[in-house]
């Protein structure tokens, strides 16, 4: 394996590339949204634990 000299030549943090921080963060929306839809949809406090399966959402919405 042979690595370019200078290859990265523009000014980032660190060098960074940002490659695992956008999927992480669209996931804990997805999560955040889903708990946020099961308490719009009935009142008191929602418990959703991660993960959050389809048999969790329909038991926190029975609750």
């Amino acid at each position: 394996m042979a690595l370019w000299p200078e290859a990265n030549r523009e000014d980032t943090v660190f060098g960074s590339k940002a490659v695992g921080e956008p999927p992480l963060m669209l996931a804990i929306s997805v999560y955040e949204a889903l708990k946020e839809a099961v308490a719009a949809a009935r009142p008191g406090v929602v418990r959703l634990d991660a993960p959050a399966t389809a048999e969790d959402l329909l038991r926190s919405l029975q609750a």
